[in-house]
């Protein structure tokens, strides 16, 4: 798995699953129930991760929605 982005901003990583689900693009989110006990101050943070094969294209679709500057985008 290869780091997509950070956000500690639960909505956009609901989106930006969404998103993916909808391309059939598998990820994985760790830290999600960390930043919810963090109220939202920013210190914990989720990583959303997708498979290296896919990385690429879930940029592109993260920028396509105009999301990636709500989100710590890893290039």
């Amino acid at each position: 798995m290869k780091d997509l982005l950070f956000s500690d901003n639960p909505v956009v990583i609901s989106r930006v699953s969404a998103l993916l689900e909808a391309e059939n693009i598998e990820f994985s989110i760790f830290g999600g129930h960390a930043s919810l006990f963090g109220g939202g101050i920013g210190v914990i943070q989720s990583r959303l991760m997708v498979e290296p094969k896919n990385h690429a294209r879930a940029v592109r679709l993260i920028r396509a929605e105009n999301l990636e500057n709500d989100v710590d985008l890893k290039l």
